[in-house]
């Protein structure tokens, strides 16, 4: 096959936007197959020798008879004398454009490789070719999407051992893409969707045209339960969601038996007993890590297990308590621990599958379950192995349906995704990334091989106990470990150990020293953070002054400008009082100096016996008068009290009083 990814890419990209149901997707391709062909009539062999050569995949025949019988309802083939006739208008009408697509794929699509090359070379030094490139990438879509369990359409990568994890280096760069280049990511979607198409054309029930599927229960595994609740990380808890929203949109009961919960008990029950006595031997060190990152200690641990049922039921799970199995259709529960147990390590505890897998089985009672619209119950796990070798056994022991007792995640998602795009647009490419991100934090053989040799130093003193505890619980560690891996795969050599452990340390050091100066930068911040509000505030205390002065000014000029006023107004008083007065004494003083005159001596004017009569003065008045010019003059003499002086005072006391009357008003 030239090129797969292309090949993928079109089954996703041909696919018809407005279709009737699964079926009228796959039109375009028997288009594309029978112009292809040039042939005058075609039969269901050609078109499936054809469409392995164009799209890399060979449905079974009953698949290609439904297509092309759907073709004939489309008027793209005609029937006549049991031949079919290809309608040369209606096939390139349905061909979808099929040589400008693929000529855009490849640009794409060779963009995505050239990506993945540069991308090789820049983190891990290692040189990729274009086919290299491709078939990696082509390997993990198939190995993460497709169901087939036999059957594979291309042969797997060989790079001549140039490369030990190839699986690490594939999750890190969809990872890579996933943060930072979505455009990438859309060009690696199309390859996944293309995968799912070719698959759903081996699995699929095409007679089945039902959009709900309310007598199918799914009975989920641990794993799928816990990432749904978040213990493996954002990306797979999203993945489960839309799984299960899958799913429950198609109305298809979603479950897991009583064992499942008590199982994910146990474990949450493990984490809080290691993280109360800090034994975190047992962990998974991405798992730490997230617990750690997300809060979780004993007493949180303790409130999840305790409202763990609710929790689950809440996200539309039910939970199936107790079981009563029929005896007649028990299968040998022994027999099939030993034969799940070979997709597992020794000392792992079986007990849960056994029993899940086992009442599933029973449920069935030795029914023939041939299509979607049947009544019948599937165990649900994302370990394809467990499927293979669980549907092994009870094939040997006289059951096999063409839906099996057990599937894979990705059995369900091909058999499904078509039923309701609105959910699952992104469903399967989310899927494949949550896979790369599980591959990037799973501690396996390499992991093992790793701290294998790490112990054995540490166990001859080599390396310290600070050192040890440093680097072994670091959140880097696996991911350096699988970046060496790359080259010597899980033989790590004593050197490799070092070049680990010296490369932790020195990120300690490099995290210490940003610190360091992350906290210089906080302290020159806040100093000058201080000094700004120290300057604001002076600014502010400087202005309110010049504003508290310029009222001050303002106050005391209108106060001045009441003040004249006021003295003014005091000083015309006190000379209406002051001026009749004195006068008035004046007039007393001049006509009693008169009045004590001789008569001879006055002039002739002043002696009219009427005139004199009328301003006669009393001998009192007399006397007071001069009494009081008397002692006018000595005061004068004495004190310097003359009238302007008795004027000023009166100007003084009388405006000291109005304005005491005026202070106590606002605004003066």
């Amino acid at each position: 096959m030239e090129s797969p990814l292309i090949n993928l890419a079109l089954l996703e990209a041909l696919k018809s936007e407005k279709f009737s149901d699964e079926i009228d997707l796959f039109l375009p391709f028997i288009a594309v197959t029978i112009l292809e062909l040039g042939m005058p009539t075609v039969q269901a062999s050609d078109i499936q020798s054809k469409l392995g050569e164009l799209f890399g995949f060979r449905p079974p025949i009953s698949a290609i008879r439904v297509l092309m019988t759907r073709a004939k309802n489309k008027t793209l083939l005609i029937r006549e004398n049991h031949a079919y006739i290809p309608c040369a208008e209606k096939i390139h009408e349905w061909s979808n454009g099929y040589s400008k697509k693929k000529e855009d794929l490849e640009v794409s699509l060779g963009s995505l490789k050239n990506a993945f090359v540069e991308f090789t070379s820049e983190r891990f030094q290692k040189d990729l070719t274009l086919p290299e490139a491709e078939s990696l990438i082509f390997q993990f879509i198939e190995e993460n999407v497709s169901a087939t369990v036999s059957r594979r359409a291309y042969s797997k990568a060989e790079l001549e051992n140039s490369i030990k994890n190839t699986n690490h280096i594939i999750a890190s760069f969809i990872s890579h893409i996933h943060k930072k280049e979505p455009v990438l990511l859309e060009h690696f979607g199309r390859c996944v969707k293309g995968m799912l198409l070719a698959n759903y054309l081996y699995f699929a029930d095409k007679r089945t045209t039902k959009k709900t599927f309310e007598k199918i229960s799914v009975y989920l595994d641990s794993p799928l339960v816990i990432g749904l609740l978040g213990f493996n990380g954002p990306l797979n808890k999203q993945a489960n969601e839309e799984f299960v929203d899958l799913l429950l949109s198609l109305k298809i009961k979603v479950c897991i038996f009583d064992k499942t919960l008590e199982e994910i008990e146990r474990l949450l029950s493990a984490w809080k007993n290691d993280i109360s006595r800090k034994s975190f031997g047992r962990f998974n060190t991405k798992t730490l890590e997230l617990l750690r990152s997300q809060g979780y200690d004993e007493a949180r641990l303790d409130t999840e297990i305790k409202t763990l049922h609710r929790t689950i039921e809440n996200k539309g799970i039910s939970v199936i308590i107790g079981f009563a199995a029929k005896e007649r259709f028990q299968c040998d529960e022994g027999a099939l621990e030993q034969a799940i147990a070979e997709n597992f390590k020794k000392d792992k505890n079986l007990e849960h599958d056994t029993v899940c897998i086992s009442r599933i089985h029973n449920m069935r009672e030795g029914r023939y379950i041939r299509e979607l619209s049947e009544n019948f119950s599937v165990f649900v796990t994302r370990n394809t192995g467990l499927a293979k070798f669980a549907n092994g056994f009870f094939s040997r022991n006289n059951y096999s349906s063409p839906i099996p007792v057990v599937v894979s995640e990705q059995w369900m998602t091909i058999m499904f995704w078509l039923k309701n795009p609105d959910i699952t647009s992104k469903l399967a490419t989310d899927q494949v990334v949550a896979t790369a991100y599980s591959l990037l934090y799973t501690d396996d053989k390499f992991w093992e091989a790793f701290l294998d040799r790490l112990d054995s130093i540490k166990k001859r003193g080599d390396i310290s106990e600070e050192d040890f505890v440093l680097v072994r619980w670091d959140s880097d560690l696996l991911r350096m470990v699988q970046d060496v891996s790359v080259e010597v795969g899980d033989d790590f050599s004593e050197e490799d150990v070092f070049d680990i452990v010296d490369g932790i340390k020195r990120k300690y050091l490099l995290d210490s020293k940003q610190a360091m100066a992350d906290l210089e930068r906080q302290q020159a911040e806040e100093i000058q953070r201080l000094q700004i509000l120290a300057q604001a505030e002076l600014t502010s205390e400087r202005e309110a002054r010049d504003a508290a002065r310029a009222e001050k000014d303002s106050i005391v000029l209108r106060h001045k400008a009441l003040e004249n006023r006021v003295r003014k107004f005091s000083r015309f008083v006190a000379r209406c009082v002051s001026t009749p007065i004195c006068l008035t004494l004046i007039a007393f003083l001049i006509i009693a100096s008169i009045q004590s005159l001789p008569a001879g001596v006055l002039p002739q004017l002043l002696q009219d016996p009427e005139l004199l009569e009328r301003f006669k003065l009393s001998a009192a008045t007399i006397s007071i008068t001069f009494i009081t010019t008397a002692i006018w003059g000595i005061s004068s003499w004495v004190f310097g009290l003359d009238v302007k002086k008795l004027n000023r005072l009166m100007e003084d006391w009388l405006t000291n009083r109005v304005l005491a009357l005026f202070m106590g008003k606002p605004g003066i």
